[in-house]
C-alpha cells in the first residue's frame, strides 16, 4: 500500500517562513516556500541572511529531495498567501517547477512586483499557475482544492489535499475577526474530520494583544481619534492590508475626513476591485491621492507614461493642501509622512500619530521615534492581528474535528495539547506517516 505522508519543513518553531511537504509514495506536493522572519525558536536572525539565501545559512531548504534520481521531487508548489513569509523563496525554485497561486492573490502580488524594491520583487511571477478557490484541480495523485480564509493578506486561502483516500487540511494564516469572518463558517460547514489538520497558532506567544477584538473595533477607534478636533492624522501601517485601508475610509466617510493615500495604495485597490467590487475608490469619495516620484517612475515603466494621469483629479501634495481644512488622514510610508508632518508644523498645527500594525516593527525601525519626537506626541496603537485568537482556534478545530492536529507557524507549539485534542508535535525536518484505514 503506497504511504502518505507529513513532512514539516519548517514552521514548527518559528513564526514565518513556512514550508510544508505532502507526500505520497514517490510523489510529493509543497505548501508555502516562505522566507523565515526569525531563526529557530525565535531568536533573530542574523543580520543578512535574507539577502543571500543558501542551503549552507539555512535560509534555502532541501526541498527537491533526490534530484538527480527523480525520487520525490515535487510535482508542484502550492502557495497560500501573498505575504513574504508564505511565498518569498520561490525565484530560488527550478525554473520548470509549477508553482499556484489564487487568482487575487496573484493580482495583490502584481502590483506588489511594480512598486516594490527589486529584492522584493518575485521574478518568477508571470509563470504562476493561478487557481480559483472553490474549484478543484489536480497535481498527479493530488485532488487539490483552496478556500478564501479570512486574513490580512487580500485573496489568502487554506488549501484542502485528497490523496490515496486520506484528506489533509492545511489552514495558512487565518483569522476570525476581520471583514471576511464568514468564510470561515463556510468553510467548516465544508471541511469534516480530515486525517490531518496543519493550523497556524501565531497569537498563542502573546505578542499580538486583543486590545481591538475585531476589525470593526478598529474601525471605531480611528472614527473616536477623528472627531476628537481637525488636526491631521498620520496612520503607519501595512500599504497592503486592503481591510485596514477599507476600516480608514470608513472612519474617514463617517467623520467627513479625507483620507490620502500613495500611488501604491490606489493601483491596488483599483486592481482588486475586479475580484471585490465593493472594494474604494468610489466616484467623487473622500480620497486623495500623494504621488512620490519613485512611485511615479514605476508606474511609467509598468503602464506608461500616461497611465497614472487618470487619478490626476484626486492628486494632492503639500501645496495642495488646504490649512484652513486639515482634517486630512494620511497613510503612506514614515519617509513621505515626515515632510507633511514637517507642513503642518510651519503652521502650527498639531499632529496624532496612529500605529496600526504589529508592534515589533517599531523596535525595528528608528524613524517612528523621530516622528515621535518631530510632533512632540506618541503613536497612538489601534491595531487587531491579522491572525486568530485563541477563540478561533479552538472554535475552528473544534468543528473541523480533525483525526490528528499538527501546529505550525507558531512559537508555542509544546501548549497546543493544552486546547486542543488529537495534537501531534513535529520537529522541523520531521514527518508524519498517516495510518493506514
Amino acid at each position: 500500500m503506497v504511504k502518505t505522508s507529513v513532512s514539516l519543513l519548517r514552521g514548527a518553531d518559528t513564526i514565518g517562513g513556512s514550508c510544508i511537504k505532502i507526500n505520497h509514495g514517490c510523489d510529493s506536493i509543497v505548501l508555502d516556500y516562505g522566507m523565515p522572519l526569525m531563526a529557530s525558536g525565535g531568536d533573530a536572525l542574523t543580520p543578512g541572511l535574507t539577502k543571500s539565501p543558501s542551503l549552507e545559512n539555512g535560509i534555502l531548504l532541501d526541498v527537491m529531495g533526490n534530484e538527480k534520481e527523480h525520487i520525490n521531487k515535487p510535482l508542484a508548489f502550492i502557495i497560500s498567501h501573498a505575504h513574504p513569509d508564505h511565498y518569498g523563496l520561490v525565484d530560488h525554485l527550478p525554473i520548470d517547477m509549477p508553482i499556484y497561486i489564487s487568482d487575487s492573490a496573484h493580482s495583490l502580488m502584481e502590483i506588489g512586483n511594480v512598486f516594490y524594491s527589486d529584492e522584493m520583487k518575485i521574478n518568477r511571477l508571470p509563470s504562476f499557475i493561478i487557481y480559483q478557490p472553490g474549484k478543484s484541480f489536480e497535481i498527479g495523485p493530488f485532488t487539490v482544492k483552496a478556500y478564501l480564509m479570512d486574513h490580512s493578506a487580500f485573496g489568502a486561502c487554506s488549501i484542502h489535499i485528497e490523496v490515496g483516500g486520506k484528506t489533509i487540511f492545511y489552514t495558512g494564516d487565518f483569522r476570525g475577526h476581520g471583514r471576511k469572518a464568514k468564510v470561515n463558517e463556510y468553510v467548516k460547514s465544508r471541511v469534516k474530520e480530515p486525517d490531518v489538520l496543519l493550523m497556524e497558532g501565531t497569537t498563542l506567544d502573546e505578542g499580538h494583544p486583543n486590545t481591538f477584538a475585531t476589525e470593526k473595533a478598529v474601525e471605531d477607534a480611528f472614527l473616536e481619534v477623528m472627531k476628537q478636533d481637525s488636526d491631521p492624522i498620520f496612520v503607519a501601517g501595512s500599504g497592503s492590508n486592503i481591510d485596514r485601508i477599507v476600516s480608514l475610509y470608513n472612519a474617514c466617510k463617517r467623520s467627513g475626513r479625507i483620507l490620502v493615500l500613495d500611488l501604491y495604495q490606489m493601483y491596488m485597490l483599483d486592481t482588486l476591485k475586479k475580484h471585490a467590487p465593493g472594494l474604494p475608490p468610489h466616484a467623487d469619495d473622500h480620497i486623495r491621492i500623494f504621488f512620490p516620484r519613485n512611485q511615479i517612475e514605476s508606474a511609467k515603466k509598468a503602464f506608461g507614461n500616461d497611465d497614472f494621469f487618470r487619478f490626476s483629479k484626486r492628486h494632492i501634495n503639500i501645496d495642495k493642501l488646504n490649512f484652513d481644512n486639515t482634517r486630512y488622514v494620511f497613510r503612506f510610508s514614515n519617509y513621505s509622512i515626515k515632510r507633511f508632518i514637517e507642513a503642518f508644523h510651519e503652521k502650527e498645527f498639531k499632529a496624532h500619530l496612529i500605529y496600526s500594525m504589529w508592534q515589533g516593527y517599531m523596535e525595528k525601525q528608528s524613524s517612528f521615534a523621530e516622528l515621535e519626537l518631530l510632533t512632540d506626541s506618541k503613536w497612538q496603537y489601534i491595531h487587531t492581528s491579522g491572525h486568530a485568537y485563541l477563540s478561533h482556534l479552538k472554535s475552528f478545530a473544534c468543528e473541523i474535528n480533525a483525526k490528528t492536529l499538527i501546529p505550525v507557524h507558531t512559537l508555542k507549539a509544546d501548549s497546543f495539547s493544552e486546547h486542543f485534542k488529537n495534537v501531534v508535535i513535529l520537529k522541523n525536518g520531521e514527518t508524519f506517516g498517516l495510518p493506514n484505514k
